[in-house]
């Protein structure tokens, strides 16, 4: 166990010290108009295919990450539109979304951290990798979700947001999918 403890602290210690250059990179790849224009383009596309499929009034739209898309390194996040009655709407429209680039910084630092961390532990199992793989993803999570609540007001400010047919407390929620989430923005803070 002490090893065990010994090496989660390592990779603690290094995930720290890599993710502070990582979320710097992302950063000057996020504010280029044309990264922004696609994160706009995704929540767009999923607004104007709500309207065409329903009259239905929107509820929430649920930004949500998936920790099997770690596992299978699909990277991808869910985008949900919601009726009122949320997870129980049999009418949600779903949309999968992968991040260009986003998760590729993910994967590039995971090679880092375990290539390091096999110098010292030389017998890494395949379940340690695996732990090192979601606690590092909290990481990502956080910066998706500061990325996502910087994105909104322009998501907020397309046509298509404008047009589609929602409720009066429609909200934007980050979090699990069908899991925990926390609210980002909702209408009555507008």
């Amino acid at each position: 166990m002490k090893n065990r403890n010994g090496f989660m602290a390592a990779a603690e210690k290094l995930g720290e010290t890599i993710f502070t250059s990582s979320i710097r990179i992302l950063e000057t790849e996020y504010q280029k108009e044309e990264k922004r224009q696609t994160v706009r383009q995704v929540f767009a596309e999923l607004m104007e295919t709500w309207g065409k499929q329903t009259q239905e009034e929107a509820a929430a739209l649920g930004i949500c990450y998936l920790h099997s898309s770690i596992l299978m390194r699909s990277a991808e996040i869910r985008l949900t539109l919601y009726g009122r009655a949320l997870y129980m709407d049999e009418k949600r429209l779903e949309k999968a979304w992968t991040l260009p680039r986003f998760f590729g910084q993910y994967e590039q630092d995971m090679t880092e951290i375990m290539d390091k961390l096999r110098k010292e532990f030389p017998r890494i199992y395949p379940y340690e990798e695996e732990a090192v793989r979601f606690w590092y993803a909290q990481y990502y999570y956080a910066a998706l979700k500061v990325l996502c609540g910087d994105m909104l007001e322009e998501v907020r400010e397309g046509r298509e947001y404008r047009m589609l047919n929602k409720t009066e407390d429609f909200y934007f929620f980050f979090g699990r999918w069908r899991g925990e989430a926390e609210k980002l923005v909702c209408m009555e803070n507008i």
